[in-house]
């Protein structure tokens, strides 16, 4: 940029800086990193089950905090344990809050649960992230304070954003009249002008400018915004479908301390036979993709289908719970939720700390026949329940969806090309390898019907950018800025606005404490679910003089497995190791020591018999050494 144009910029902020600043409600209330530690101490002198300590450190040498809760120091790690993380991606604030106030909640309330289980919780591991996004302006910084070359072209952070109009946030900026080199993209959506969207060409519908963030050409490349603040985004530096060309993966997976101490903390504790990650990802109320493989054909994507019942029985529970009806649909490459799953063979659920409450529906619009069209449409698995494509017989809805399949295995959208240019056959291909159920349009063979049954106009389905507007408004949260005209120094004619960063997914702090109970109760449901491991026999039976027939059985009387289906095959945790003391030679029948790789739920059982020869039967015994439930010996003579 010219010394011209930078004079012109540093001029036009001068010219507004008497304009209000609002308010960044979405983090006043919120703890920074020296009272979260404060809040910790407290939580951790407030009761005799509860322990402060520290897994790591953060880049910047922060520490990453770990609160114990348990029936007593010395029994923590000797009985199966919850791990419930959060505040691995910056910019989920209400994921600290929220731990932190579960396990208060745990101690005033549920200490019961202590007596048979340990609860270990990372209210924020990454420090680093939250501190930025608490104490400057972010557009949202996930990732810690790694430099990183986001144009990869060997200078870091020379084009960050900017404040143009001196509100205190950093927002979006539309171009208006763009020029050739640089074609509009968007349109004000014509039901709500403050919405940017794409053209429907269905529609006719016509470009009118370009999207960018809020800020300026910094290094004169002719690009806005294009290497900011850098850093690793550490719920992608995991080795699970670990992204080695991703610009924030890392340069290899636990590339950072904050996912590497992380990783130790799970390996050093086998006890971990649940984890909850409060977070960006979530696949309780989405329920997880159990059919899609990656490219061998043989690992699943995201679980295996005979995890499926178990992840859909934990999202009823989860909803029961919360009343959480709305979550988001992140990419869960190199996720830490993704890796206990697919690595540890831990059941790991991933919840967003905040779901957006539905807006408040007018009784008006309830009575009119506009909605009781809109409410057939969702509804009805027929002509009006689905919206037609224009390709074949094929579902609006089914399109949709592969779309969203396609950019979140890719991470780049659809271009209107691709679409144009596909077959219904096509499309069933394309749905069959991703697992997805196609929606066929059932359209009227008979000509007899009264097409007017056929054309009743149907109410546009909102957006869930509208959805936020809406809840915002009646709410009475300043969760958007209204576009305001802006001279831009290179780009000319520009609207400032859009949604304030970190409003979608931090909810102002007067409702953390709700928020925090109904967590709370799911946690608590969820550990009535836990693996409950009980021993039957040792049944001894005498064959003959000296020879023994010896039975015992395992069994799993929980609602959950001892671990996932998935680990079972795969074998990716240690086993349940059962060791007999007689010798190698004095055995008939059975091994002497054998492995179990899981227990299946709700009565689930592992058998094992014997028959062994012995002078002295009293003098035998059977060991059980188990990573989860902990060592027993049966001594045959009792």
């Amino acid at each position: 940029m010219s010394k011209y144009n930078k004079l012109s910029a540093v001029v036009a902020i001068g010219a507004i800086s008497t304009l209000p600043t609002i308010s960044s409600a979405q983090t006043d209330g919120y703890m920074n990193n020296q009272s979260l530690s404060d809040t910790i101490q407290s939580i951790a002198s407030s009761s005799d089950h509860a322990w402060e300590s520290t897994i790591g450190t953060s880049l910047d040498g922060s520490p990453i905090r770990l609160i114990t809760l348990a029936g007593s120091a010395d029994s923590a790690t000797t009985k199966p344990a919850m791990l419930i993380t959060a505040g691995i991606d910056g910019r989920y604030l209400a994921g600290t809050e929220t731990a932190t106030r579960i396990a208060q909640q745990i101690l005033n309330d549920h200490s019961e649960i202590l007596e048979s289980m340990t609860i270990y919780i990372i209210p924020r591991v990454n420090p680093d992230g939250a501190h930025r996004n608490l104490n400057r302006l972010t557009m949202g910084h996930s990732g810690n304070n790694r430099l990183v070359d986001d144009d990869r072209d060997r200078s870091m952070n020379e084009d960050d954003s900017d404040d143009l109009n001196g509100d205190g946030l950093i927002t979006m900026m539309r171009r208006l009249n763009p020029p050739i080199d640089d074609p509009a993209t968007h349109l004000a959506d014509p039901s709500d002008p403050r919405l940017n969207i794409e053209p429907d060409h269905k529609e006719d519908q016509r470009t009118s400018f370009t999207l960018y963030s809020e800020g300026l050409d910094n290094d004169g490349d002719g690009r806005i915004n294009e290497d900011g603040f850098g850093s690793v985004d550490l719920d992608m530096n995991f080795m699970h479908r670990w992204d080695e060309h991703g610009t924030h993966a890392g340069r290899y997976p636990l590339s950072e301390p904050e996912s590497m101490a992380l990783a130790k903390f799970v390996l050093n504790h086998d006890n971990i036979v649940m984890a909850v990650t409060l977070g960006r990802h979530d696949n309780l109320i989405n329920q997880p993709d159990s059919k899609a493989k990656d490219i061998t054909g043989t690992a699943p994507k995201v679980i295996d289908s005979n995890d499926a019942d178990l992840y859909k029985q934990t999202g009823e529970l989860f909803k029961d719970a919360t009343g959480f009806k709305y979550a988001s649909k992140e990419d869960i490459s190199g996720s830490f939720h993704a890796w206990l799953y697919a690595q540890r063979g831990i059941p790991s659920f991933a919840v967003n700390p905040w779901s957006r409450p539905e807006p408040q529906s007018d009784d008006k619009d309830k009575d009119s026949g506009a909605d009781s069209v809109e409410s057939n449409t969702e509804s009805e698995p027929d002509f009006s329940g689905l919206t037609p494509s224009g390709i074949g017989d094929i579902s609006q809805e089914t399109i949709d969806e592969l779309m969203a399949a396609y950019e979140a295995e890719n991470g780049e959208p659809v271009d209107n090309s691709m679409i144009a240019s596909v077959t219904p056959e096509m499309i069933v291909g394309f749905a069959a390898q991703a697992g997805i159920v196609v929606q066929r349009v059932k359209i009227s063979e008979s000509l007899d019907e009264e097409p007017a049954e056929v054309e009743k106009p149907k109410k546009k389905k909102k957006s869930e950018d509208a959805k936020w507007i809406e809840y915002f408004e009646q709410a009475g949260i300043n969760g958007f800025v209204d576009w305001q005209p802006f001279d831009h120094p290179t780009l000319g004619e520009v609207e400032i606005g859009g949604f304030v960063p970190l409003s979608k997914i931090n909810p102002p702090a007067d409702q953390l404490d709700s928020i925090s109970e109904k967590l709370t109760q799911f946690v608590v449901d969820l550990t009535a679910n836990r693996p409950e491991i009980s021993i039957v026999g040792p049944e001894i039976k005498e064959l003959a003089s000296g020879l023994y027939e010896v039975r015992i059985s395992i069994v799993n009387h929980g609602k959950m497995p001892t671990s996932t289906s998935f680990s079972q095959t795969k074998h990716t945790i240690r086993p349940t190791v059962v060791r007999l003391s007689t010798e190698v030679d004095k055995i008939l029948t059975g091994q002497r020591v054998s492995r179990i790789w899981g227990i299946n739920a709700h009565g689930g059982h592992s058998d094992h018999r014997w028959i062994i020869r012995s002078d002295n039967i009293k003098s035998e015994s059977i060991t059980i050494l188990d990573p989860r439930f902990g060592k027993q010996t049966l001594n045959l003579g009792l």
